[in-house]
């Protein structure tokens, strides 16, 4: 599930005014962004009603009467003039230093509450029907998976939060892999070449069992038997992948990993364990996201940077995040079944 980055800027104004909800500054600052764009107001919105129905986030400290009194974006109507302010005599009054720990701990809490904003914001965006309007021909929800048997017999698994597109005709076998996970079984047909799409990246074969999962950052694919050449983006070389081979490509950089498993462990998703080694937390969680309700936030960059190996139960989600975080020194918190923190010990 990729982030919006219009809904994470207006979780950042949120946090900031509930910071400093007087700083003049800042709140010049939250009424331009406001106004430059018709994405932004709607996501300013969003992100308020949300807000204020999570009962445990604290009070919304810009009001609903504040947030809509800034003219509708693109309003050229001349706005009534404002009451000058009178200068008042400054009164001298100690200063009073409220202790760092609180400050650290009501920064922290607002941190998760903001952040429960924006991943049930995202929740709600991502439905197991919200994919037909991408064009699927076949979709999953979380932790459901389905067979499919495709027009030339060829058969696909697909993982959780997982939708495909395919098309076939004489020439050609193809399938889009739009978002999540799949395990592919291909009948051989040496006179069209069946062809996985997942962003850039483009898988092909003749025949073969491989596995490729897509999560918006990075594409996976796993050789079960036979052999695959993966083209990856931006023009790099072609990668040739025989059995137990495993070839992760950035999508941003178009950076190519290659690694090692068993053919066995290829797709074990489908049993029900997910087998890592020398995989970074982020992709992990990445993999987990799939198999639970609400939305998995790795809350430090270099946690997941940090790399684990291990065999991890994919029908408990949160036992698996909280068996692979011991040994990296992580947490797991959860807020209501919605949203799952993971941070930095300490």
């Amino acid at each position: 599930m990729a982030e919006d980055p219009v809904l994470e800027a207006a979780f950042d104004w949120l946090l900031r005014l509930q910071d400093t909800p007087e700083d003049p500054a800042v709140r010049a600052g939250w009424q331009a962004w406001r106004r430059s764009d018709p994405a932004h107001e709607a996501a300013w919105a969003r992100v308020c009603a949300t807000w204020r129905d999570l009962g445990e986030a604290g009070p919304l400290r810009v009001t609903p009467v504040q947030a809509d009194t800034l003219p509708p974006v693109g309003d050229t109507r001349p706005q009534p003039p404002r009451r000058p302010m009178q200068p008042r005599p400054m009164q001298p009054r100690p200063m009073q230093r409220r202790p760092m720990r609180h400050r650290a701990l009501r920064r922290g809490a607002m941190m998760a509450a903001a952040a429960a904003v924006v991943a049930m914001v995202a929740v709600a965006s991502v439905r197991p029907g919200g994919f037909a309007g991408l064009g699927a021909d076949a979709a999953t929800g979380v932790a459901e998976t389905r067979r499919v048997v495709l027009a030339d017999g060829s058969r696909v698994e697909l993982d959780g939060r997982t939708a495909i597109r395919s098309r076939f005709d004489d020439g050609r076998r193809e399938v889009t892999l739009i978002d999540g996970g799949a395990f592919f079984d291909v009948m051989p047909d040496a006179a069209r070449p069946f062809i996985v799409r997942a962003g850039d990246v483009a898988v092909t074969v003749t025949g073969t069992a491989f596995d490729v999962a897509a999560d918006g950052g990075r594409v996976v694919v796993e050789v079960a038997s036979g052999t695959v050449r993966v083209a990856p983006a931006r023009g790099r070389r072609v990668e040739q992948l025989a059995a137990g081979d495993r070839l992760a490509v950035d999508t941003a950089s178009g950076a190519v990993t290659r690694g090692r498993l068993a053919p066995e462990d290829v797709g074990a998703w489908r049993d029900g364990r997910l087998f890592v080694s020398g995989a970074t937390v982020a992709e992990v969680v990445a993999e987990l996201r799939r198999h639970q309700p609400g939305w998995i936030l790795i809350t430090d960059a270099a946690l997941g940077a940090r790399r684990v190996t291990g065999l991890y139960d994919l029908r408990d989600p949160q036992r698996a995040l909280k068996a692979m975080m011991r040994p990296v020194g992580g947490e797991v918190r959860a807020f209501g079944p919605l949203l799952t923190l993971v941070t930095a010990a300490g």
